[in-house]
Formats: C-alpha cells, sequence, structure tokens
C-alpha cells in the first residue's frame, strides 16, 4: 500500500519542494496579495476602456516559504517569481501584458485569438469541470479498494475569464495532470480525465502562448 512516501517523482515539483529552503529578500517584491491587487486595477482600467473579453491567467504556488536575506535585493538579483498574465480582446485585437512580485512588462499585440475561439466554443462545459483528485487502484484482502493521494505543495493555475455574459473563475492544481504517482508510478485513474477536460486544453492553449520564443523574447520589463 502507497503512503507518505506517495509525491510527484518528476523534477519539476522536486523542485517546488525545495523553494522551502530558498532564501531571498524582501526589499522591492510585492506580496501576492498585493499583486492581486495590482492586477484587479489593471482590469479594471480595461473595462473602464469598455474591454469586456479579459483572461487574467495566475501562477501560484502553495506551500512554497520564502524568507528574506538581510541586506540583499530579490528584484535586483533577476530572481524569477510565478507571474500573472493578462489576456484581452480589444477593437477586434488580442493582447497579453505579464505582472509578477518585482516588474511590469510590456503589452504585446497576439497574432492569434485562439484563447477566445476556443472558450467561446466550450465555455459552457468550461464552466461545469473541475479535476479530479489523483487516485489509484489497488486490490486488498482480495477487493479493488480506490486510494487517494495528495501532495503538501505543488503550484496552481487560476483561470478567470470576463466576458459580457459574466465571469468564471476556475482552478488548476498542476498535480492532478499526473500520470504517474510515488515511486511505484501507479497509474492515476483520474488522467485521462483530468487531461482530457475543456479546463485543461484551455490551460495548455494559455501555456503555449506564453512559453513560446516569439512571446517570452517580446516582453519588455521595468522594475516597479
Amino acid at each position: 500500500m502507497l503512503c507518505f512516501e506517495m509525491i510527484m517523482k518528476t523534477n519539476k515539483f522536486i523542485l517546488i519542494s525545495l523553494f522551502q529552503f530558498f532564501s531571498i529578500s524582501a526589499y522591492a517584491q510585492l506580496t501576492q496579495k498585493q499583486l492581486d491587487s495590482l492586477v484587479k486595477v489593471f482590469t479594471t482600467v480595461l473595462k473602464q476602456r469598455a474591454v469586456d473579453t479579459i483572461c487574467v491567467y495566475k501562477q501560484y504556488c502553495i506551500g512554497c516559504l520564502f524568507q528574506a536575506t538581510k541586506g540583499s535585493n530579490l528584484c535586483a538579483e533577476n530572481y524569477a517569481s510565478l507571474p500573472t498574465y493578462i489576456f484581452w480582446k480589444e477593437k477586434g485585437k488580442t493582447f497579453v501584458t505579464r505582472k509578477d512580485i518585482c516588474f511590469d512588462y510590456s503589452t504585446q499585440l497576439l497574432p492569434s485569438d485562439s484563447i477566445w475561439y476556443f472558450y467561446f466554443n466550450n465555455q459552457e462545459k468550461i464552466k461545469k469541470e473541475s479535476l479530479k483528485i489523483p487516485q489509484y487502484a489497488e486490490i486488498v484482502n482480495g477487493k479493488k479498494i480506490i486510494q487517494t493521494v495528495k501532495i503538501d505543495h505543488s503550484i496552481f493555475f487560476h483561470i478567470t475569464v470576463s466576458t459580457l455574459a459574466g465571469s468564471i473563475t476556475k482552478e488548476i492544481n498542476s498535480f492532478y495532470l499526473t500520470r504517474e504517482l510515488g515511486i511505484n508510478e501507479v497509474l492515476n485513474i483520474n488522467y485521462e480525465y483530468n487531461n482530457s477536460t475543456g479546463l485543461n486544453n484551455l490551460h495548455q492553449i494559455i501555456q503555449r502562448i506564453i512559453k513560446h520564443d516569439s512571446v517570452k523574447q517580446k516582453f519588455v520589463r521595468t522594475l516597479r
């Protein structure tokens, strides 16, 4: 039977756990709450310009403990924090900008409106979806038992889409998209469902956009 040892075997989640021990400066950066407030102000200004199609894509970590290093400056050290991206459609064109705990970034015009195309074609499905917690099956005393797996640390994504029809917010726990669980690589029986959801497909579309070199390299950042 799998027990406390069941954790992600992939390097990215090992790194997340190690974040607990990473020392950083507290001089120039915002807290997550302050960053959320800054993003809210930005989207409010967009709405005042009659922009009615907005997507806020927030990345954050639960269980990542950061401690300040006296005399150092986090933002001057070029620390890469988990960012929030804001997409919006204005006058028929799609734009994106980025904000993190240290920097504001320039606005880019995107060549594609794939986010909106997918969302508006799947919005009713996405509204009803939520990812299922990782589980695995094992045989105990001749009976099939379904076990649930949890971890303490993970990266989360919040997707909030606001349109004339209203607003929806969905959460994605990266751990829920794992195929194999623990040191024994047991199959996550909810893997296929979670990865095939419209919610995850929207998430993957956004990921492809923000990770593409044509987008990453065009951002110009300004120290806040």
